[in-house]
């Protein structure tokens, strides 16, 4: 198994920090780049369409938001993460989208045991739809 480019699929909750620090060791272990992804998916083509602000509520640039927001994810990972890449809208749409512009070949989700993940997963839904090699790594609350 040789992976060039991991990506993991991360939120902004305390659960992606464990996320990241696994994935991180995995990219480590296979010397390979290792990038996070988030996708705004409360932000659709309607939103776009009536030309919704890219900014948040506060006037920062909604990236420079998420960025900062995601910084105490990855403080403590010691394995260099080379791009943080956000997106918005679908997100299936917008995984697909990545994995061909960036050349990822791994993708990483958390997937959470409880009774909503189990009836409404995105992972799930992600795999289905991606041909694409997912690792997805149980989070126990």
């Amino acid at each position: 198994m040789c992976y060039h480019h991991i990506v993991i699929a991360t939120d902004l909750s305390d659960d992606g920090k464990r996320l990241v620090e696994k994935g991180a060791r995995l990219a480590e272990a296979l010397q390979a780049k290792l990038s996070l992804i988030y996708v705004d998916v409360h932000y659709d083509t309607y939103h776009a369409a009536i030309g919704f602000s890219e900014r948040s509520d506060n006037g920062v640039p909604f990236e420079e938001k998420i960025r900062k927001e995601l910084e105490p994810t990855t403080q403590n990972v010691n394995y260099p993460i080379a791009e943080v890449i956000i997106g918005r809208g679908g997100f299936v749409d917008e995984l697909r989208t990545a994995v061909v512009d960036k050349n990822i070949d791994l993708l990483v989700f958390g997937h959470h045991h409880d009774l909503w993940s189990n009836l409404f997963s995105s992972t799930r839904n992600a795999i289905n739809q991606l041909n694409i090699d997912v690792l997805v790594i149980p989070i126990r609350s």
